[in-house]
């Protein structure tokens, strides 16, 4: 999370929708901040208006680009969009007496100068976000360094919160709220003046002028009354159906800390984004300019997370994250799903969360942990697992149990944050969604739509779900810890604050590659179980010829569920470059693409 960022590359940059990732992977130097690394795309149009705006319903929609009466995605969007549906049992518009958002724009504020905001009563808590004014998304480092509110009370120092793993400094765009912690002034919201200072987070890299602006959530009482989370869908390639993206979202979504599912609009990226690592992480989500509505939740469903996200199954770019402008490199979560049901739903809340400003309850390295009054802190989670007491928390490192636990400082603080059209009273209706970015692309090129994802393939992949949870027979040979790991949720916070999951698995006790073999053969297993031990057994200590003559074999199965192929590839990758380069030829012509990439790009 801190290492240094490179030097500031001056390169013109292609557009977005005339390039390729791996071709943006090698025209730009990597640049590292927070989670992202490496390259940018789009060009990024950013208002640096002084004054206070009143948003979120309250100003006319117009303009090219602007909302059907069904709530579709724009006309003008850069990809394939599909239908978008209503849900959930909270009223639309209703003309709210109050704002339930209100941007205050700072302009043009200067680097390492602490800059005044009042807050009035009535309000939930703001997210402030600072943001390089440039003309394209930059990669040069800037943040909130620190917060201070009533009273002398320090929120957030030297971009963070003490304790935690997460900075507040990104590329070309860093956030975060308050609250964020369970402190007291925090957890109730106190009003009065609060002090912001941005920075550019420590590098001394010319950052250029700096824009803040703060959103703030309130209502008539300052109490929470509810609200509709509108959702942009993107499904690079055929990760996913619709159908079950869609399902998948409603599942996670709906009721959720008081909440309810609202537009939900599909859009497809094409199958050059079906695997994405920590360089191409800022650029998928720049894919997300000109996305539908604002406040909205941008969830970008991928077929693998590799690089330092390796196996991870989902990862937001910074906690908390943005949801009133699209395509900067905070725009949204990616994940890759498992089309389990119970386990997407964790997922998805899990990234929420983070997206929200919730960190990990505690951390793989015990020393961190969130700072909040009324979550369980795990002394060691790796040796504890499921006996830890935040084991059933949403935010728990690896999901914990499923159960998906809240507390009511986790739900105050999601309340609180901007990623949703609010209720403002008892009885109300939500907000309208906002008129669309100022200086959004109205058009572009359109990424071709995929064609229907294969019925086949669709069929191995229900096959290869597992049996019900209740059945835990693949489990027999395993140390509890380490089934724990090979089915939970390995976070892509975890990842970049240096978890390295093999490591995990390892000292859980799953180290020989027998064992991890049986599981990745077992059809009663979960997926992301038989891809995670596949991918382990090919580092098992010095894997042997018929351990690698296996992972080769299940790599090429076509019966075999995606993922559990991709899991095998991953094994052989480690296991033998010799193998993996063979592989990769074999494989080059498969009839599932993203197998077919993911063996070429293992074999480099």
């Amino acid at each position: 999370m801190t290492e240094p960022l490179a030097p500031a590359s001056s390169a013109a940059r292609p557009s977005p929708r005339d390039g390729t990732p791996e071709g943006e992977r090698r025209a730009t130097p990597a640049r590292r901040g927070g989670l992202l690394a490496a390259g940018a795309l789009a060009a990024l149009a950013v208002s640096a208006c002084g004054g206070k705006v009143v948003v979120d319903g309250f100003e006319p929609r117009d303009g090219a680009g602007g909302f059907d009466e069904t709530g579709g995605g724009t006309s003008s969007a850069p990809w394939d969009t599909s239908s978008s549906g209503q849900g959930g049992e909270i009223g639309e518009g209703g003309a709210p007496p109050i704002p339930p958002l209100v941007e205050e724009d700072l302009g043009e504020v200067a680097i390492g100068v602490p800059i005044p905001v009042d807050i009035p009563p009535g309000t939930l808590g703001f997210t402030a976000i600072a943001q390089l004014m440039t003309s394209r998304p930059s990669f040069d480092p800037i943040g909130i360094a620190e917060i201070s509110g009533p009273g002398g009370r320090t929120f957030a120092t030297d971009y963070s919160i003490l304790g935690t793993v997460a900075s507040f400094y990104n590329q070309g765009i860093g956030t975060a709220a308050v609250p964020q912690t369970g402190a007291a002034a925090a957890v109730p919201f106190v009003p009065g003046t609060y002090w912001i200072t941005v920075g550019d987070g420590g590098f001394g890299v010319p950052a250029g002028p700096a824009r803040l602006s703060v959103w703030r959530r309130q209502t008539l009482d300052g109490r929470f009354h509810g609200g509709k989370i509108d959702i942009n869908a993107f499904i690079a390639g055929r990760a996913l159906s619709e159908e079950y993206m869609r399902s998948a979202l409603r599942k996670a979504y709906q009721g959720f800390v008081g909440l309810s599912v609202g537009n939900i609009t599909v859009h497809h990226l094409g199958p050059e984004w079906d695997i994405i690592d920590e360089e191409l992480l800022p650029i998928v989500l720049e894919q997300t300019a000109g996305a539908a509505g604002r406040p909205a939740l941008n969830v970008i469903a991928v077929s693998q997370l590799g690089g330092r996200l390796e196996l991870a199954a989902g990862v937001t770019p910074s906690v908390p994250s943005v949801a009133v402008e699209h395509g900067t490199h905070l725009s949204g979560i990616v994940v890759a799903l498992y089309e389990q049901p119970d386990a997407d739903t964790v997922i998805l809340r899990h990234e929420l969360g983070h997206f929200a400003g919730l960190f990990h309850t505690t951390e793989f390295e015990p020393t961190f942990a969130d700072p909040l009054d009324d979550t369980a802190r795990c002394d060691d989670v790796l040796a504890l697992a499921e006996r830890c007491p935040d084991y059933g928390n949403v935010m728990f490192p690896t999901g914990g149990d499923l159960s998906g636990q809240v507390t009511p400082q986790q739900t105050t603080i999601v309340q609180a944050s901007a990623f949703y059209r609010g209720v403002v009273e008892d009885g109300g209706g939500a907000a309208d969604p906002l008129p669309d970015d100022p200086g959004t692309p109205a058009g572009g090129a359109r990424a071709p739509a995929p064609a229907g994802r294969d019925l086949a393939q669709a069929g191995r992949d229900l096959a290869g779900r597992g049996t019900a949870s209740g059945d835990r027979a693949w489990t027999v040979a395993l140390p509890p810890r380490a089934a724990t790991l090979l089915e939970g949720h390995f976070c892509g916070q975890s990842a970049a604050a240096g978890a390295d999951f093999f490591a995990l698995l390892r000292a859980a006790g799953a180290a020989d590659a027998d064992q991890l073999l049986a599981v990745g053969r077992d059809p009663a297993a979960p997926v992301q179980a038989r891809a995670r031990a596949l991918a382990a057994a090919g580092r098992a200590a010095t894997p042997s010829a018929p351990v690698l003559a296996e992972l080769q074999a299940l790599a090429a199965d076509p019966r075999l569920p995606r993922r559990a192929r991709l899991g095998a590839i991953q094994g052989l990758a480690s296991a033998s470059p010799a193998a993996a380069r063979a592989l990769a030829a074999r494989l080059a012509a498969d009839p599932d693409a993203v197998v077919g990439r993911m063996a070429t790009r293992a074999a480099r």
